[in-house]
């Protein structure tokens, strides 16, 4: 074989290669992505309401990456805050006071590649009810949620999106998570769905945000 044929059946030889073992991390990304998960807690009690939106942003997101997405709506569920007791630990268990109801919710996270917390603003802060089951999901549990990818997401009509923000992202920070970030702080405003859906920063940074916990994961 003449040098010159030689050096061009190499290269077309190499290119092949390389472009097989591009398109095979291609189809194995893919298909990793098919088993990976990310759960959503939504602390609002109206289930069709502004978090709502607020999360169906992210799905669309993640739907069109094949990353299952599951939605665990707990705002209208009578829970129990967390009263100091300690058994969680002395007993090495979940919180004793949790219902089958939150255990199940628990396991869920446990068994997620990346946990979003998505609150309403509630006086400047996070859902009571949602905070009373973070408290003790996080107490009892968080060892087990170490590097898992934590993501907040906040609605509010006017303020206290940030305050909500920083005491949702406490809960990931405390517990050994990398938290994902979005080009804004991850908020959307409006009092109504409607109003959400002309917030186009809000919307920009949901979209922003599901695509880097994509990245993440």
């Amino acid at each position: 074989m003449k040098k010159r044929e030689f050096i061009k059946s190499a290269a077309l030889a190499g290119a092949g290669l390389v472009l097989g073992v591009a398109s095979g991390q291609l189809f194995k990304s893919d298909k990793k992505n098919k088993n990976k998960k990310v759960i959503a807690i939504n602390g609002s009690p109206d289930e069709n309401g502004n978090t709502a939106y607020a999360l169906s942003i992210i799905e669309e997101v993640f739907r069109n990456e094949n990353i299952n997405f599951e939605i665990v709506n707990i705002g209208k569920s009578n829970i129990r805050g967390c009263i100091a007791c300690n058994k969680c630990h002395a007993e090495k268990t979940v919180c004793i006071h949790t219902t089958d109801e939150e255990k199940k919710w628990i396991e869920l996270m446990k068994n997620a590649d990346a946990i979003i917390l998505a609150s309403p603003t509630y006086f400047g802060g996070i859902a009571g009810t949602m905070k009373s089951f973070l408290d003790k999901a996080f107490y009892s549990s968080s060892k087990n949620f170490r590097n898992k990818i934590g993501a907040s997401v906040v609605t509010t009509h006017r303020t206290g999106a940030s305050m909500t923000f920083e005491g949702l992202n406490q809960y990931f920070t405390i517990s050994e998570m990398p938290v994902a970030s979005s080009t804004y702080w991850n908020n959307i405003r409006g009092l109504t769905v409607d109003d959400l859906k002309n917030d186009s920063e809000g919307i920009r940074t949901m979209q922003n945000l599901a695509k880097n916990i994509v990245e993440l994961i």
